[in-house]
C-alpha cells in the first residue's frame, strides 16, 4: 500500500471532489439549506449535554455521501446567495475536471479536443456546477473583483489549494432544526460529517469504460507514465554528469517501489469486483482502446511488431511490448533447468546505433535482444541462491518471475524502466559499471593504506575486532563483485561455460546501471559508517581540529589552511566538534577539549601529580561520537545495507518532511521580513514543499522524488568524505609533532607520557596544558596584549604550527582532491580561496583528470582501471 502521506493522481482527484462537495455542503448550510438525508445521517444530541458542546470531539467523522444531483442542488443554493465563492475552491474543482478530461480524452484517442458528451456524466455535470457558481457570483461586489481569475494550471494555485484541502478535510454542519431556526443556524449545534462524492453511472449518456474504476486505472497508467518520464530525465542527468550514480539508482529504486504500491492498490480493486479472477489490466485497457478507436487488433508482424502499429501509443502506455517479451521468456523456463541465451539468435545489438532513427519493429527487436540476453543472468541469482551486497526492486521482481512465471503490470513497468536506462546510457563512454569499478579501486586502496598503517602500532584496545571485520567484509564484497566476477566462478563450477556462447565478465553489472548504483551506495555508506566509528574511537582528527584552531587563532598563523579539516568540521558542525563555538585561546580550548574527550580534571596532567596522572583513553563512549549527518541517505541505510525494515526508506520519508517543515518555520521566525526576501521565498522549491507539507501533510509522488534527488545531491560529498584517509594523515602528523617535541614532553610529563602509539592523539592534550601554562605565566608577568586581550602564543604551539605547515602543504587537501575527482556536486567542497575560476565554471560537471586520478588511485589503480585487470 502506498504510504499515507503520498497521493496518487486518482487519490488527489477524489480528495478534490470530496473537498469541493464539503465546501458546498457547509456553505449551503450557512445559507439555511438542510439536505433531507443529512438529518438521518447525523446522530441526535445526547441528553444531559450542555448546548454548544459536541458529543465526542474525538469521535470519527460521520460518513455522508452525496450524488451529482445533490451537488447541483447545493450549488444552486450557494449561487443564489450573496456568499463569496473562493477562487481556490473553484480551482480545486477545475483541477479535478482537467485531470478527468485529460486522461479520458487521451484514451479516446482524440486528445484535448474530444467531444465532452463522451466524457463521464459526472464530470460533465461538475463542469456545469462550476459554470453556475462562476456565473452567479457578483464579482463587482467582492473585494477581489479586480484581481485576475486563478486557474488550476497556475503555480500560485497550489499553495492556496493546499490550504483549503487541509481546512475542509472534515465538515461541520448543523443539526436538524425547525424552519425558523434553520434560517439562522447556530454554530454551537454543529457536528463533524465526512463528505464523500458517489458517482452514479448513467447507462444512457456515458460509455461503460468511462466510469470510476476505469478512470482509476487510467490514472494509474498516467502516473506510471509520468514516473517513467521523470526517471528517464534522471538518468539523462546522470549520463551528462549532473548527478551521481548513487542518486539516480536510489531515486529509481524508490520510484519502482512506489509504482508497485500504486499497481497493487488498483489491482486489489479489480480483484474485489471480479471476485478473485486473474486480472490482466493491460489487456483490458488495450482491447478497449482498440475497440473504441475502431482499429484492427491484428499485429503488424510484417515489421516485427506483436501489436498493430497504429496502436503503438496505447501499447507503450500499457507496457505491452515488455509484456510480450516476458511472456515469451516464461515459456522457456523449466524446473531444474537454467535458460541459456544463444548470442546472435535475434541479431546483434549495436550500442552506437541511432535508436531514434529506427522503425518500431527495429526498436522492438533491439529490446528483445537486450532483454532476452540479460534475463538468464537474473535467473542465476535464484538458481544458485547468490547473495548480493544489496538488491534492487527490478532484480527481486525478475527473480520472483523466474519462480512463478507470472507477468504482472508492475513487472512490465519495471522491465521497461530497465530498458529505458539501458537506452539512455548506450552512448556513455564510461558507463555505470565504470563508475562502480573506479569507486571499488578507490575503496580497496583506502583499506589497503589503513591496513598498512595498522601494522605500525600495537592493536588498540579500544578498537573492537568487529570493526576490522566490517572493513574486511567491505573489501571482500568489492573484490568479489567489482574487481572479480562472482558469476564467472559459479559458471565454471556448475559447467555452464560449456553451454552457449563464451561468457563475458560482469555481464549483469555492465548492463544493470541501477544495481551498480545501489552497490555503490552500499559500499560508500558502509565505508562512511566504519570510518566515522574509527575516527570516533581514536579521537585523533577531532583533537587535531582543536590544535589547528589554536594555531590559527594566533595572528602570525592565520594563513595556515587545512581544507580537509575545514570540510570535516563543516560536515559535523562546529558546535559538535568544539562543544560550542570555536575556542578563542588556549585556556578555553583546553576546557572544551576536556569536555569533548571526557577527561575529568586538568590536574591529571599537573607536573606535581605524576604518580596519579591518568591519560585520555579513547573508547568512543566518553568522547563525542561522530554520527552521520546525511539524514536522507541514512534513512535508506537499513534498506540497502543493514537489512530491510518496515520503516526504512520512502515509508519513513515523512520524518524528513516534518524536519524540513520545522526548520522552515524556525528560519522564517528569525529571518528578515524585507519585501525582497518575501518575494524570493516562493521561488525556493524546498520552501514550497515545506509549506505544502505543513498545510496538508500530503505530497505528490513526483514532488517527493524530485525532493529526494535534490537532497541526495547535497549529501553526495558528505558520503564520499574519506575518514580513513583523515585518520591516516592525523596519525602521521601527530607522530611528526611528537618526534620534534619529544624532549619537551619528557621534560614536562616524564618519559611515560605516551603509553603506546595508539594513544598518539593525547599529545594534543599535552600541548594544550603547556600552552595554558605559558599563557598563565605570561599574564602573571604582564605580557598579555592589552590592545586585543589575546594571549601570547606558546612556543610549543608555534613549533607544532611549523610541523603542520610543512606537512599540510602536501597533504592538507587530499580528501578534497578526492571529492573533486569523484563528486558530481563540487560546490560544498569549494571555497573562494581554493577554487579556481575553471573549477567554478565546471562545478556541475564531472571531468575526470587522469593526473588527478593518479594522485588519488595511484599508478597501479589507474592501470587496473584502464585495463580491467586487477593489479596487486
Amino acid at each position: 500500500m502506498l504510504p499515507g502521506f503520498l497521493q496518487s493522481s486518482y487519490a488527489r482527484y477524489k480528495a478534490d471532489t470530496n473537498t469541493f462537495a464539503t465546501w458546498l455542503l457547509e456553505t449551503a448550510s450557512q445559507c439555511g439549506y438542510q439536505p433531507p438525508t443529512l438529518s438521518s445521517t447525523v446522530p441526535p444530541t445526547k441528553k444531559g449535554k450542555r448546548k454548544g458542546k459536541r458529543d465526542d470531539p474525538d469521535a470519527d467523522p460521520v460518513p455522508y455521501s452525496v450524488t451529482i444531483k445533490d451537488l447541483q442542488k447545493l450549488a444552486e443554493v450557494v449561487a443564489s446567495s450573496a456568499l463569496t465563492v473562493p477562487n481556490p475552491i473553484l480551482a480545486i474543482a477545475k483541477r479535478a475536471i482537467k485531470l478527468r478530461k485529460a486522461v479520458t480524452s487521451w484514451f479516446l484517442g482524440k486528445g484535448d479536443s474530444a467531444d465532452n458528451k463522451r466524457h463521464a456524466h459526472f464530470i460533465t455535470a461538475l463542469e456545469q456546477i462550476c459554470e453556475t457558481l462562476e456565473w452567479n457570483v457578483n464579482r463587482a461586489s467582492k473585494p477581489d473583483a479586480n484581481k485576475p481569475p486563478m486557474t488550476s494550471e497556475g503555480q500560485s494555485d497550489d499553495a492556496d489549494i493546499a490550504m483549503f484541502l487541509n481546512k475542509f478535510a472534515v465538515l461541520t454542519v448543523e443539526e436538524p432544526q425547525d424552519d425558523v431556526q434553520a434560517q439562522q443556524p447556530s454554530a454551537e449545534s454543529r457536528r463533524i460529517v465526512k463528505v464523500t462524492v458517489v458517482e452514479e453511472h448513467d447507462n444512457d449518456t456515458a460509455d461503460p469504460y468511462l466510469g470510476p474504476l476505469f478512470f482509476q486505472t487510467f490514472c494509474l497508467l498516467r502516473d506510471l507514465d509520468n514516473m517513467r518520464k521523470f526517471l528517464s530525465n534522471t538518468w539523462s542527468e546522470y549520463r551528462d554528469g549532473k548527478i551521481d550514480l548513487m542518486n539516480a539508482a536510489v531515486v529509481t529504486d524508490s520510484a519502482l517501489q512506489l509504482a508497485r504500491d500504486l499497481v497493487n492498490d488498483v489491482e486489489a480493486v479489480w480483484r474485489t469486483l471480479r471476485r478473485g479472477k486473474r486480472d490482466d489490466i493491460q489487456n483490458i485497457v488495450y482491447n478497449l482502446s482498440v475497440y473504441n478507436r475502431g482499429i484492427s487488433a491484428t499485429p503488424s508482424t510484417e515489421i516485427g511488431l506483436p501489436y498493430n502499429k497504429d496502436m503503438a501509443d496505447v501499447a507503450e502506455w500499457c507496457y505491452m511490448p515488455t509484456k510480450v517479451l516476458l511472456e515469451a521468456f516464461a515459456n522457456v523456463l523449466q524446473a531444474d533447468h537454467h535458460p541459456v541465451f544463444k548470442k546472435g539468435h535475434f541479431g546483434t545489438y549495436d550500442p552506437k546505433a541511432d535508436r531514434e532513427g529506427m522503425s518500431l519493429g527495429e526498436q522492438f527487436n533491439e529490446d528483445k535482444i537486450i532483454l532476452l540476453s540479460i534475463l538468464p543472468e537474473f535467473c542465476m541469482l535464484d538458481t544458485f541462491k547468490i547473495q548480493m551486497p544489496t538488491e534492487d526492486a527490478i532484480t527481486r521482481g525478475i527473480c520472483e518471475f523466474a519462480r512463478t512465471k507470472m507477468v504482472t503490470l508492475w513487472l512490465c513497468f519495471s522491465t521497461q524502466i530497465f530498458l529505458d536506462v539501458h537506452h539512455i546510457m548506450r552512448h556513455s563512454t564510461l558507463g555505470a559499471f565504470g563508475d562502480l569499478r573506479m569507486a571499488g579501486i578507490r575503496i580497496q586502496k583506502t583499506i589497503y593504506e589503513y591496513l598498512q598503517l595498522s601494522k605500525t602500532h600495537p592493536p588498540p584496545k579500544f578498537w573492537p575486532k568487529q570493526g576490522d571485520q566490517d572493513i574486511q567484509d567491505i573489501s571482500s564484497a568489492v573484490e568479489a563483485w567489482v574487481i572479480q566476477d562472482v558469476f564467472l566462478d559459479i559458471r565454471a563450477r556448475s559447467g555452464l561455460n560449456r553451454v552457449g556462447s563464451p561468457p563475458e565478465k560482469h555481464v549483469l553489472l555492465s548492463q544493470h546501471a541501477i544495481l551498480c548504483g545501489l552497490f555503490l551506495f552500499n559500499f560508500n555508506l558502509s565505508m562512511q559508517l566504519v570510518g566515522q566509528e574509527l575516527v570516533t574511537q581514536w579521537y585523533d582528527v577531532q583533537q587535531l581540529a582543536f590544535l589547528h584552531n589554536l594555531v590559527i587563532s594566533s595572528p602570525m598563523q592565520k594563513d595556515l589552511r587545512w581544507p580537509d579539516m575545514d570540510a570535516f568540521i563543516k560536515i559535523h558542525g562546529e558546535s559538535h566538534i568544539f562543544v560550542g563555538s570555536r575556542p578563542k585561546n588556549a585556556t578555553e580550548s583546553l576546557q572544551r577539549l576536556e569536555l569533548a574527550t571526557g577527561v575529568s580534571s586538568v590536574a591529571n596532567f599537573a607536573r606535581d601529580s605524576r604518580n596519579k596522572r591518568e591519560f585520555h583513553k579513547p573508547d568512543g563512549k566518553t568522547s563525542r561520537v561522530l554520527t552521520p549527518t546525511t539524514a536522507v541517505s541514512n534513512l535508506f541505510f537499513p534498506q540497502y545495507i543493514g537489512g530491510p525494515k518496515p520503516d526504512a526508506g520512502i515509508a519513513s520519508f515523512d520524518r524528513i518532511l516534518d524536519e524540513l517543515s520545522q526548520k522552515s518555520k524556525l528560519e522564517s521566525s528569525y529571518s528578515s521580513s524585507s519585501s525582497k526576501e518575501i518575494q524570493q521565498r516562493p521561488t525556493n522549491p524546498e520552501l514550497r514543499i515545506a509549506q505544502m507539507w505543513s498545510n496538508t501533510h500530503n505530497i505528490d509522488i513526483l514532488h517527493l522524488l524530485a525532493f529526494l534527488k535534490a537532497k541526495l545531491f547535497e549529501e553526495e560529498p558528505i558520503i564520499l568524505y574519506n575518514y580513513f584517509g583523515m585518520h591516516k594523515r592525523a596519525v602521521e602528523l601527530l607522530r611528526l609533532i611528537r618526534d620534534k617535541e619529544h624532549h619537551k614532553f619528557v621534560q614536562y610529563f616524564t618519559s611515560g607520557y605516551l603509553p603506546d602509539e595508539s594513544f598518539i592523539s593525547n599529545i594534543v592534550l599535552l600541548i594544550h596544558h603547556v600552552a595554558r601554562g605559558s599563557a598563565e605565566n605570561a599574564r602573571a608577568m604582564g605580557f598579555t596584549r592589552s590592545a586585543t586581550g589575546q594571549e601570547v602564543c606558546s612556543r610549543i604551539v608555534m613549533s607544532a604550527a611549523d610541523v603542520m605547515r610543512g606537512y599540510l602543504e602536501k597533504n592538507g587537501a587530499v580528501a578534497c582532491k578526492e571529492l573533486r575527482v569523484f563528486c558530481k556536486n563540487k560546490k560544498p567542497i569549494q571555497s573562494d580561496n581554493d577554487a579556481t575560476d575553471k573549477d567554478r565554471d565546471n562545478s556541475d560537471r564531472l571531468v575526470y583528470s587522469w593526473l588527478s586520478l593518479e594522485d588519488v588511485l595511484g599508478p597501479k589503480g589507474v592501470a587496473s582501471l584502464m585495463t580491467g585487470i586487477p593489479v596487486a
